[in-house]
């Protein structure tokens, strides 16, 4: 999960007030990122593209090769997952508990 500074979170008015100094303060890294907070809900993070980017790559490089077809890609279908199905805190799955339900659909396919 990731951590947020103070200074990293703002809510959408405060971003609609201030987006160019916003936007400049994340393209110039003065910050990393700012988290956009709406309702008491995190909705959205705003980053540099060169940060997208190497994050795009990274996420490229550690995709194992199945071996089947269409299943490069599937990151689309994975964030709409995550879009429309949000879980409470106390519904989320440890990193370990995820990894095990992961290798057990992996399996289920051989």
């Amino acid at each position: 999960m990731s951590r947020y500074g103070r200074e990293e979170i703002m809510s959408s008015s405060e971003v609609v007030r201030n987006f160019g100094n916003v936007l400049n303060s994340v393209v110039q890294h003065k910050r990393e990122k700012v988290a956009i907070v709406r309702n008491n809900r995190l909705e959205a993070v705003l980053l540099a593209v060169d940060v997208y980017e190497r994050m795009e790559k990274s996420c490229e490089k550690a995709r194992p090769d199945t071996g089947i077809p269409g299943y490069e890609g599937n990151s689309g279908a994975l964030l709409d997952f995550l879009r429309t199905n949000r879980l409470s805190a106390k519904d989320r799955l440890s990193p370990e508990e995820i990894d095990r339900q992961i290798l057990q659909e992996r399996e289920a396919w051989d």
